[in-house]
């Protein structure tokens, strides 16, 4: 589904080396027992390279388990459930103005906020505020946690969307 060309251009924009992810369709949620498969494989993974950051993430069709050293934060949804007006619960207009699609926005802001988890996370999404949107390319666009501070991470850390044929991915990890 993802391409070792892909895998490596998400490590270099991400700025980290380590980033290892795995997509499964048994870890959608269409499946009864998706929780359990993608936590367990998780589980797997982390028995044998505990010291490494993990995130997960599942739409109706896919799951994704993310690993990496820094912390990291991941969000799959399909593109076409993702509804402007859905959206603009948790973003503001500026955001809205500035990202590159309702989609794109909403896996940004789930990203972040999952890698917040080792920080001062808020308590709900609509916290964040997510910005500096670069195209790299016609699949992918990076974006900025512009208030990071507000959440007493180190340093600002580095966001990616990535297009799908039909699913939008987002990633953030808080490397240097």
């Amino acid at each position: 589904m993802l391409s070792l060309t892909a895998l490596e251009s998400f490590r270099r924009h991400l700025k980290v080396s380590d980033l290892n992810l795995q997509i499964s369709e048994d870890w959608g949620s269409n499946n009864p027992q998706h929780r359990e498969l993608i936590h367990q494989h998780r589980a797997t993974l982390l028995e044998k390279t505990p010291d490494l950051n993990s995130s997960i993430s599942h739409t109706h069709d896919l799951g994704i388990v993310a690993l990496c050293s820094a912390p990291i934060g991941v969000d799959i949804e399909k593109t076409s459930r993702v509804h402007s007006d859905v959206v603009r619960r948790i973003a503001s207009a500026e955001e809205m103005q500035q990202a590159p699609s309702p989609a794109a926005l909403w896996c940004a802001k789930e990203a972040s906020f999952k890698a917040l988890r080792d920080f001062a996370q808020p308590s709900v999404v609509s916290a964040i505020s997510i910005g500096n949107w670069t195209k790299i390319d016609s699949h992918t666009e990076t974006f900025a946690l512009l208030n990071f501070h507000n959440f007493s991470a180190p340093l600002a850390g580095h966001g990616l969307v990535f297009q799908l044929t039909n699913h939008t991915l987002g990633f953030f990890i808080f490397s240097a």
